[in-house]
C-alpha cells in the first residue's frame, strides 16, 4: 500500500505539519497544489515504492477540512460531455489529394534531405516539445481530411467521411494535451502512411480539462473515459462500426481515459487497446475500476518508456514491452523526452511489419523489477514477439501469443529499430516459413 507525503503550512506559515496518506483513498484536486512528477522514497517509514509529493502553499489547519474544500474543485467550470471533442480524419481520395498538394517530382526533396528533416524533426520533439514540420510534412498533412463529429449528433456523423468499412482508431492525448498534441503530429501521418487502404482515426481533444494542473486532470480522467465510451457506443449504433475493427491508442493520462471507456462501453466489449506509456502519478495505487487494467479489452498492450516517473513501472496488459529496459531512452536527458519518446517508438512501428519491427525478448512477468531497477532480465523466455504494428485483421488465436513481458534496445533517433534486431527477426522469421 503507497503513501502520499502532504505538507501543509498553517495560515501563520510558522511551521510546516508533515501528513501521511495512504494513495488508493481519493485524493484532492485543486489548482493550488502541482505534482511532483519524480518519485521519492519515504525514508523515514523505510518503504520502497514511489511516491508523489505536493505543497500547499497555505489552508486550514487540518488535513480533513483542505481535502474537503478542495474535493469539488475539479468539476468546477468544467463538463466532460460539453468539453470533450472529436475529430475524424480520412484519407482523401487521390485526384483530391493531387490537386490539392500539386507537387512536382522536382519540387520534392531528395531522399537525403528527408531523412536529414525527419530526423531533425522527430529529435526536437522529443527533446523540447516542439512541433517541426516541413513543406514535405505540410503536403502530406494535406492529403487526409479533418472534420469534427459530435457525441449524439446522428446529422454530423453521416455528413461525415465515416465509413463503418474502413477500420476505426481512436487516439487520446495526455495532460497538457490537445486537438494539436505531438502525438497526432506524429501517429496521424503514420497510419495514413500504411497504404492499406483508408481508416477511419479520431483525434480526441479533451484539452480543457487535460490542461489544469495534474490532479485536477486525473481526476477528469474518469469522466472523460465514459464520454469517450458514449461516443464509441454512438459509433457502433449509429454507423453501424464494428467493435472488432476499433482500436483506442491512448498516450500517458490518455491510456487510462481509454481504460476507462472499455469499463463503461454499453453496446459491447472493446478488443483491443494500446497504452503508450500509462501514467504512474497517482493511478500507481489508484483502484482497477479507476485506471487501465486488462479487464478493459479482450487485448490490452502497454509500451513503457519513463517507468517510475512519468510512466507505469510494472505490467499492466496482457503484454508489456519495456523499451530500453522502461526508462531513459537513448539520446534523451529528461523524464519528458523519455516519457514522449512511446508514441515516436509506436509510430514508426506502423511502418514495419514482423520480419523489420522491434524485435523484443521474452521475460518472466515476475521479474518486471530486475527488468527496470538493474537492466537484466535472469531467466529469458527464449520467446520473441514484436512490438506494435497496426496489428489490422489478426486472428484472436494471434493476440492469444502476445503475453507476458518483453524488453527491446532502441537508436538514439529515427530509424529507432535496430538494424541487428530487423535482420534477426527476419532471419527467424525466413527460418520459420521453411519449416
Amino acid at each position: 500500500m503507497g503513501t502520499m507525503i502532504l505538507r501543509m503550512r498553517n495560515r501563520a506559515g510558522e511551521r510546516w505539519q508533515t501528513n501521511y496518506f495512504d494513495t488508493q483513498m481519493p485524493l484532492p484536486s485543486s489548482g493550488l497544489m502541482s505534482p511532483g512528477l519524480l518519485p521519492i522514497l519515504d525514508e523515514q517509514h523505510g518503504r520502497q515504492e514511489p511516491f508523489e509529493r505536493h505543497y500547499l502553499a497555505h489552508g486550514p489547519s487540518t488535513v480533513e477540512q483542505q481535502l474537503l474544500r478542495l474535493q469539488p474543485d475539479y468539476k468546477l467550470l468544467y463538463s466532460a460531455e460539453h468539453h470533450t471533442y472529436f475529430h475524424l480524419h480520412t484519407l482523401l481520395p487521390q485526384d483530391n489529394a493531387n490537386r490539392q498538394t500539386g507537387a512536382s517530382q522536382s519540387e520534392q526533396a531528395s531522399p537525403h534531405r528527408r531523412l536529414f528533416q525527419q530526423v531533425v524533426g522527430n529529435t526536437l520533439t522529443a527533446a523540447f516539445g516542439l512541433n517541426v514540420m516541413d513543406k514535405g510534412d505540410q503536403e502530406q498533412k494535406e492529403q487526409f481530411t479533418s472534420e469534427p463529429v459530435n457525441l449524439y449528433d446522428a446529422a454530423s456523423l453521416r455528413r461525415s467521411r465515416f465509413s463503418p468499412f474502413n477500420p476505426t482508431r481512436i487516439l487520446i492525448h495526455g495532460w497538457l494535451g490537445n486537438e494539436n498534441a505531438n502525438m497526432y503530429n506524429e501517429l496521424l501521418p503514420a497510419y495514413f502512411d500504411l497504404r492499406n487502404g483508408n481508416y477511419n482515426i479520431f483525434t480526441v481533444d479533451w484539452g480543457r480539462g487535460a490542461i489544469a494542473d495534474y490532479i485536477t486532470a486525473s481526476y477528469r480522467v474518469k469522466p472523460v473515459g465514459q464520454v469517450l465510451a458514449k461516443f464509441v457506443d454512438f459509433l457502433h449504433q449509429e454507423a453501424g462500426m464494428r467493435l472488432e475493427d476499433l482500436q483506442l491508442i491512448g498516450f500517458s493520462m490518455g491510456a487510462h481515459v481509454a481504460g476507462l471507456a472499455g469499463k463503461h462501453m454499453q453496446s459491447g466489449r472493446l478488443r483491443m487497446i494500446r497504452a503508450l506509456d500509462p501514467a504512474l502519478p497517482f493511478f500507481r495505487y489508484a483502484k482497477p475500476k479507476e485506471r487501465l487494467t486488462t479487464e478493459d479489452a479482450d487485448y490490452v498492450e502497454v509500451l513503457h518508456t519513463s517507468v517510475g516517473s512519468y510512466g507505469f513501472d510494472r505490467p499492466v496488459g496482457h503484454v508489456d514491452f519495456y523499451a530500453n529496459w522502461g526508462s531513459q531512452q537513448p539520446g534523451c536527458f529528461w523524464h519528458e523526452c523519455s516519457h514522449w519518446r512511446a508514441f515516436m517508438l509506436f509510430a514508426e512501428s506502423l511502418a514495419r511489419d514482423q520480419e523489420t519491427g522491434f524485435l523484443s525478448q521474452g521475460c518472466p512477468a515476475g521479474e518486471w523489477q530486475q527488468l527496470t531497477r538493474f537492466h537484466r532480465c535472469p531467466n529469458d523466455t527464449g520467446v520473441v514477439q514484436t512490438m506494435g504494428g497496426d496489428l489490422a485483421n489478426v486472428s484472436p488465436e494471434f493476440l492469444a501469443q502476445r503475453q507476458g513481458v518483453y524488453y527491446f534496445q532502441t537508436n538514439d533517433q529515427p530509424p529507432y529499430v535496430l538494424a541487428q534486431n530487423a535482420s534477426s527477426n527476419r532471419t527467424a522469421h525466413i527460418k520459420k516459413k521453411k519449416k
